[in-house]
């Protein structure tokens, strides 16, 4: 008989209308970068400056999302919506239609991830993966940060920091052998 791990660990989801505005922009722009993260769902119609195009801007917007996505792992209390020129005039100009598309995607985080939705869980997971294993799993704190992306994406970012498509939270039982993948490499 295994003994249930007695580490502690938690798996918090969240999302990220920064996160998401970049991505957007990225889009909108069609921003050359090396990222492998998948193309946003159903692309909001953003308004561009005359001039800005994704071949100018690729530096600089990729400075954006590595600032914004750092401040996402720290927790940060606030994180800048607005990047520097000249994406800013993008964020700021359509800046109610990018909250209207975030938002309406962190709804479907919200529906996807309901604990009520006779989906596996991650604790029934965890401790399943121990008993058949015979390997405890040690503590672990993860944060999961849901992007508006095309897809089943996973995408860790550091060991206890992870990028995943709505499309992956939708199909739980391959979002929870993911995670537990992850935590036992």
């Amino acid at each position: 008989m295994v003994s249930m791990s007695s580490a502690p660990w938690t798996v918090v989801l969240g999302y990220s209308h920064p996160l998401a505005f970049a991505l957007a922009v990225r889009d909108a722009l069609d921003v050359p970068c090396a990222l492998e993260i998948p193309p946003v769902v159903r692309r909001p119609t953003l308004a561009t400056p005359p001039g800005v195009t994704g071949e100018h801007v690729p530096d600089l917007w990729q400075h954006w999302w590595e600032t914004t996505l750092s401040l996402t792992r720290d927790d940060a209390p606030s994180i800048p919506l607005v990047p520097a020129e000249p994406l800013a005039p993008i964020v700021e100009d359509n800046l109610q239609t990018l909250h209207r598309w975030s938002s309406a995607h962190k709804r479907e985080v919200a529906r996807v991830s309901n604990p009520f939705r006779n989906a596996p869980r991650m604790r029934d997971a965890v401790h399943e993966h121990e008993r058949q294993s015979g390997i405890r799993i040690g503590g672990f704190r993860l944060q999961v940060t849901a992007l508006p992306v095309t897809g089943s994406f996973f995408h860790p970012t550091t060991n206890d920091h992870i990028l995943v498509s709505v499309d992956l939270l939708a199909d739980r039982a391959e979002y929870v052998r993911r995670v537990i993948a992850h935590v036992t490499s």
